[in-house]
Protein backbone atom coordinates (compact mmCIF):
# COMPACT_ATOMS: atom_id res chain seq x y z
CA UNK A 1 0.00 0.00 0.00
CA UNK A 2 1.43 3.21 -0.84
CA UNK A 3 2.20 6.10 2.15
CA UNK A 4 0.08 8.78 1.57
CA UNK A 5 1.98 12.39 2.24
CA UNK A 6 1.02 14.68 5.13
CA UNK A 7 -1.42 16.97 4.19
CA UNK A 8 -0.03 20.43 2.67
CA UNK A 9 -0.84 22.49 6.37
CA UNK A 10 1.18 19.74 8.05
CA UNK A 11 4.16 20.77 5.63
CA UNK A 12 3.36 24.67 5.87
CA UNK A 13 3.19 24.33 9.90
CA UNK A 14 6.92 23.00 9.39
CA UNK A 15 8.22 25.21 7.02
CA UNK A 16 6.78 28.28 8.81
CA UNK A 17 8.53 26.96 12.27
CA UNK A 18 11.71 26.46 10.64
CA UNK A 19 11.68 30.47 9.36
CA UNK A 20 9.98 31.85 12.35
CA UNK A 21 12.14 32.99 15.72
CA UNK A 22 9.97 30.87 17.52
CA UNK A 23 6.46 28.53 17.47
CA UNK A 24 4.12 31.36 18.72
CA UNK A 25 4.91 33.41 15.62
CA UNK A 26 4.99 30.55 13.40
CA UNK A 27 1.51 29.76 14.50
CA UNK A 28 0.34 33.16 14.05
CA UNK A 29 1.42 33.12 10.85
CA UNK A 30 -0.52 29.85 9.56
CA UNK A 31 -3.40 31.84 11.23
CA UNK A 32 -3.96 28.79 13.88
CA UNK A 33 -3.82 28.22 17.49
CA UNK A 34 -0.50 27.04 19.57
CA UNK A 35 -2.08 23.96 20.06
CA UNK A 36 -3.40 22.78 17.27
CA UNK A 37 -0.06 24.36 15.52
CA UNK A 38 2.16 21.90 18.16
CA UNK A 39 -0.19 18.87 16.64
CA UNK A 40 0.87 19.67 13.05
CA UNK A 41 4.42 19.67 13.81
CA UNK A 42 4.39 16.55 15.76
CA UNK A 43 2.38 14.82 12.64
CA UNK A 44 5.15 15.79 10.73
CA UNK A 45 8.06 14.95 13.03
CA UNK A 46 6.05 11.53 12.74
CA UNK A 47 5.59 11.14 9.22
CA UNK A 48 9.45 12.04 8.56
CA UNK A 49 10.81 9.47 11.73
CA UNK A 50 13.23 11.98 13.41
CA UNK A 51 13.59 14.63 15.56
CA UNK A 52 13.08 17.83 13.29
CA UNK A 53 13.67 20.30 16.29
CA UNK A 54 15.69 20.66 19.43
CA UNK A 55 15.44 22.76 22.46
CA UNK A 56 18.19 25.31 23.23
CA UNK A 57 18.87 28.17 25.94
CA UNK A 58 17.91 30.03 22.88
CA UNK A 59 14.74 28.17 22.22
CA UNK A 60 14.03 25.82 19.39
CA UNK A 61 16.47 25.36 16.61
CA UNK A 62 16.47 22.78 13.53
CA UNK A 63 17.73 19.01 13.52
CA UNK A 64 20.63 18.55 10.56
CA UNK A 65 17.97 16.16 9.95
CA UNK A 66 15.16 19.01 9.89
CA UNK A 67 17.88 21.24 8.06
CA UNK A 68 17.70 18.65 5.10
CA UNK A 69 14.09 18.56 5.31
CA UNK A 70 13.43 22.08 4.83
CA UNK A 71 16.29 22.19 2.27
CA UNK A 72 14.18 19.53 0.19
CA UNK A 73 10.70 20.59 0.87
CA UNK A 74 11.38 24.73 0.89
CA UNK A 75 11.59 25.41 -2.26
CA UNK A 76 9.10 23.44 -4.09
CA UNK A 77 6.53 24.96 -1.14
CA UNK A 78 7.52 28.21 -2.03
CA UNK A 79 6.33 27.63 -5.59
CA UNK A 80 3.21 26.39 -4.53
CA UNK A 81 2.31 29.26 -2.58
CA UNK A 82 3.39 31.63 -4.68
CA UNK A 83 1.34 30.34 -7.78
CA UNK A 84 -1.37 29.72 -5.62
CA UNK A 85 -1.26 33.71 -4.64
CA UNK A 86 -1.33 34.52 -7.73
CA UNK A 87 -4.22 32.75 -9.37
CA UNK A 88 -6.12 33.76 -5.94
CA UNK A 89 -5.15 37.62 -6.92
CA UNK A 90 -6.18 36.86 -10.72
CA UNK A 91 -9.37 35.52 -9.63
CA UNK A 92 -11.35 37.93 -7.75
CA UNK A 93 -10.99 42.34 -7.49
CA UNK A 94 -9.04 43.23 -4.41
CA UNK A 95 -9.29 46.71 -2.59
CA UNK A 96 -5.77 47.98 -0.92
CA UNK A 97 -5.95 51.18 1.66
CA UNK A 98 -3.32 53.52 1.22
CA UNK A 99 -2.59 56.28 3.62
CA UNK A 100 -0.71 59.47 3.11
CA UNK A 101 -1.07 63.42 3.71
CA UNK A 102 -3.76 65.23 1.22
CA UNK A 103 -0.66 66.29 -0.86
CA UNK A 104 0.94 63.28 -1.39
CA UNK A 105 -2.45 61.61 -2.69
CA UNK A 106 -3.23 64.72 -4.82
CA UNK A 107 0.54 65.17 -6.24
CA UNK A 108 1.96 62.04 -6.11
CA UNK A 109 -0.45 59.11 -5.98
CA UNK A 110 -3.62 60.22 -7.97
CA UNK A 111 -1.85 60.92 -11.41
CA UNK A 112 -0.09 57.29 -11.42
CA UNK A 113 -2.92 55.45 -10.89
CA UNK A 114 -3.69 54.64 -14.36
CA UNK A 115 -0.33 53.22 -14.11
CA UNK A 116 -1.21 50.83 -11.48
CA UNK A 117 -4.40 49.81 -13.40
CA UNK A 118 -2.71 49.00 -16.14
CA UNK A 119 -0.55 46.86 -14.01
CA UNK A 120 -3.05 45.19 -11.65
CA UNK A 121 -6.30 45.61 -13.08
CA UNK A 122 -7.79 43.42 -10.28
CA UNK A 123 -6.90 45.74 -7.27
CA UNK A 124 -8.87 49.37 -6.49
CA UNK A 125 -6.91 51.40 -3.94
CA UNK A 126 -8.80 53.29 -1.42
CA UNK A 127 -7.48 56.70 -0.32
CA UNK A 128 -7.43 57.47 3.41
CA UNK A 129 -5.76 61.67 3.46
CA UNK A 130 -3.97 61.20 6.85
CA UNK A 131 -0.18 62.16 7.27
CA UNK A 132 0.10 59.34 10.47
CA UNK A 133 0.90 56.09 11.04
CA UNK A 134 -2.65 55.33 12.62
CA UNK A 135 -4.66 54.15 10.46
CA UNK A 136 -1.97 51.37 9.30
CA UNK A 137 -1.53 50.13 12.75
CA UNK A 138 -5.41 50.07 13.32
CA UNK A 139 -6.14 48.03 10.21
CA UNK A 140 -8.04 51.08 8.92
CA UNK A 141 -5.47 51.41 5.88
CA UNK A 142 -3.33 48.39 4.27
CA UNK A 143 0.06 50.57 3.51
CA UNK A 144 1.24 53.94 4.93
CA UNK A 145 3.52 56.66 3.25
CA UNK A 146 5.00 58.52 6.47
CA UNK A 147 7.11 61.33 6.94
CA UNK A 148 10.40 61.29 9.03
CA UNK A 149 9.14 62.79 11.88
CA UNK A 150 6.34 59.65 12.16
CA UNK A 151 6.90 57.22 14.30
CA UNK A 152 7.04 53.45 12.48
CA UNK A 153 8.98 51.44 14.93
CA UNK A 154 6.70 48.82 15.10
CA UNK A 155 5.65 48.72 11.44
CA UNK A 156 7.50 47.33 8.37
CA UNK A 157 9.26 50.72 6.78
CA UNK A 158 11.74 51.15 3.95
CA UNK A 159 12.93 54.29 2.71
CA UNK A 160 10.22 55.42 0.05
CA UNK A 161 10.84 59.00 -1.52
CA UNK A 162 13.00 62.03 -0.50
CA UNK A 163 12.52 66.27 -0.58
CA UNK A 164 14.27 68.11 -3.04
CA UNK A 165 12.70 71.86 -2.45
CA UNK A 166 12.80 74.36 -5.24
CA UNK A 167 11.30 77.69 -5.45
CA UNK A 168 8.04 78.26 -8.38
CA UNK A 169 5.23 80.58 -9.19
CA UNK A 170 2.78 81.54 -11.46
CA UNK A 171 4.24 82.45 -14.96
CA UNK A 172 3.31 85.93 -14.16
CA UNK A 173 5.44 86.14 -10.72
CA UNK A 174 8.29 84.25 -13.03
CA UNK A 175 8.59 87.32 -15.37
CA UNK A 176 8.65 89.30 -12.64
CA UNK A 177 11.44 87.48 -11.29
CA UNK A 178 13.59 87.37 -14.52
CA UNK A 179 13.08 90.80 -14.71
CA UNK A 180 15.33 91.91 -11.59
CA UNK A 181 12.82 91.14 -8.87
CA UNK A 182 15.37 89.35 -5.75
CA UNK A 183 13.42 86.77 -4.09
CA UNK A 184 13.79 88.75 -0.96
CA UNK A 185 11.29 91.74 -2.90
CA UNK A 186 8.82 89.09 -3.87
CA UNK A 187 5.89 87.73 -1.33
CA UNK A 188 7.35 83.70 -0.41
CA UNK A 189 4.99 81.02 1.03
CA UNK A 190 5.67 77.79 3.00
CA UNK A 191 3.63 75.25 5.16
CA UNK A 192 3.39 76.33 8.61
CA UNK A 193 5.66 73.01 9.41
CA UNK A 194 8.46 74.12 7.48
CA UNK A 195 8.14 78.19 8.16
CA UNK A 196 11.79 78.41 7.80
CA UNK A 197 12.12 76.95 4.63
CA UNK A 198 13.38 80.05 2.55
CA UNK A 199 16.31 80.39 5.02
CA UNK A 200 17.13 77.35 5.09
CA UNK A 201 17.15 76.52 1.32
CA UNK A 202 19.35 79.78 0.93
CA UNK A 203 21.81 78.26 3.02
CA UNK A 204 21.76 74.81 1.22
CA UNK A 205 22.46 76.10 -2.19
CA UNK A 206 25.16 78.50 -1.27
CA UNK A 207 23.27 81.79 -1.26
CA UNK A 208 22.27 82.44 2.13
CA UNK A 209 19.98 85.27 2.52
CA UNK A 210 19.66 85.55 6.66
CA UNK A 211 16.28 86.85 7.43
CA UNK A 212 14.63 85.63 4.39
CA UNK A 213 11.19 84.65 5.99
CA UNK A 214 7.73 83.50 4.24
CA UNK A 215 4.79 86.11 4.18
CA UNK A 216 2.62 83.23 4.58
CA UNK A 217 2.23 79.69 5.46
CA UNK A 218 -0.68 76.80 4.84
CA UNK A 219 -1.32 73.92 6.47
CA UNK A 220 -1.19 71.41 3.44
CA UNK A 221 1.17 72.18 0.16
CA UNK A 222 -1.47 71.84 -2.30
CA UNK A 223 -3.08 75.09 -0.75
CA UNK A 224 0.29 76.81 -0.84
CA UNK A 225 0.56 75.75 -4.63
CA UNK A 226 -2.90 77.14 -5.37
CA UNK A 227 -2.03 80.52 -3.93
CA UNK A 228 1.07 80.40 -6.08
CA UNK A 229 -0.73 79.97 -8.94
CA UNK A 230 -3.54 82.53 -8.13
CA UNK A 231 -0.29 84.93 -8.06
CA UNK A 232 0.01 85.19 -4.75
CA UNK A 233 4.23 84.55 -4.37
CA UNK A 234 6.48 81.86 -4.91
CA UNK A 235 5.82 78.83 -3.34
CA UNK A 236 9.15 76.58 -1.81
CA UNK A 237 7.78 73.51 -3.93
CA UNK A 238 8.60 70.19 -3.39
CA UNK A 239 9.52 67.59 -6.33
CA UNK A 240 7.36 65.07 -5.09
CA UNK A 241 4.27 67.07 -4.67
CA UNK A 242 4.37 69.78 -7.55
CA UNK A 243 4.83 67.90 -10.63
CA UNK A 244 1.26 68.15 -11.83
CA UNK A 245 1.14 71.99 -11.59
CA UNK A 246 4.30 72.33 -12.90
CA UNK A 247 2.85 69.88 -16.18
CA UNK A 248 -0.21 72.04 -16.61
CA UNK A 249 1.86 75.06 -16.80
CA UNK A 250 0.04 76.69 -13.48
CA UNK A 251 3.23 77.27 -11.98
CA UNK A 252 7.15 77.31 -13.42
CA UNK A 253 10.17 76.91 -12.23
CA UNK A 254 13.04 80.52 -11.50
CA UNK A 255 16.19 78.62 -12.76
CA UNK A 256 17.26 78.02 -9.01
CA UNK A 257 18.45 75.47 -7.80
CA UNK A 258 16.91 72.79 -5.35
CA UNK A 259 17.91 71.65 -2.08
CA UNK A 260 17.66 68.03 -0.42
CA UNK A 261 15.18 68.55 2.88
CA UNK A 262 16.32 66.72 5.28
CA UNK A 263 14.53 63.82 6.21
CA UNK A 264 12.32 61.28 3.43
CA UNK A 265 8.99 59.74 3.09
CA UNK A 266 8.89 55.90 4.39
CA UNK A 267 6.33 53.38 3.22
CA UNK A 268 5.02 51.31 6.12
CA UNK A 269 2.73 48.68 6.48
CA UNK A 270 2.56 45.80 9.25
CA UNK A 271 4.10 42.12 8.73
CA UNK A 272 0.71 41.02 8.64
CA UNK A 273 -0.91 43.18 6.19
CA UNK A 274 1.95 42.75 3.68
CA UNK A 275 1.38 38.85 3.54
CA UNK A 276 -1.67 39.56 1.42
CA UNK A 277 -0.70 39.17 -2.25
CA UNK A 278 -2.62 42.66 -3.09
CA UNK A 279 -1.53 44.66 -0.65
CA UNK A 280 2.11 43.22 -1.34
CA UNK A 281 1.62 43.73 -5.29
CA UNK A 282 1.03 47.98 -4.81
CA UNK A 283 3.98 48.01 -1.83
CA UNK A 284 6.16 46.95 -4.93
CA UNK A 285 4.33 49.05 -7.52
CA UNK A 286 4.90 51.85 -5.17
CA UNK A 287 8.53 51.09 -4.69
CA UNK A 288 8.98 50.95 -8.48
CA UNK A 289 7.11 54.25 -9.22
CA UNK A 290 9.59 56.05 -6.43
CA UNK A 291 12.92 54.60 -7.69
CA UNK A 292 11.69 56.32 -11.01
CA UNK A 293 10.97 59.39 -9.80
CA UNK A 294 14.08 61.11 -11.16
CA UNK A 295 15.84 64.09 -8.37
CA UNK A 296 15.73 67.14 -9.28
CA UNK A 297 19.54 68.11 -10.04
CA UNK A 298 21.37 70.60 -7.16
CA UNK A 299 22.38 72.96 -10.01
CA UNK A 300 20.95 75.53 -11.48
CA UNK A 301 17.48 74.55 -12.91
CA UNK A 302 16.25 75.63 -16.55
CA UNK A 303 13.62 78.72 -16.46
CA UNK A 304 10.52 78.48 -17.85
Amino acid sequence: MARRIPRLETIEAFIEAARAPNFRIAAERCAISPAAFSRRIQAFAAFAGCDLFERTAQGMRLTDSGRACLAALEPTYLEMRRAALEIGLAARPAKVSISLSHSLAVGWLIPRLDRLRARHPQIDVVIRTDRTAAAVRAGDADLGVCAQDVDVSDLVAEHFLDMHIFPVACPAVGETFRAGAGLERLRLLAVIQHPDVWEWWSREVGQPMPGLRAAQTFDILQAMYEASAAGHGVSAASHVTVQPHLASGRLVELGLPAARYPGCYRLAATARRLQSPPVRAVWTWMREEAAADPAPSPELRSAA
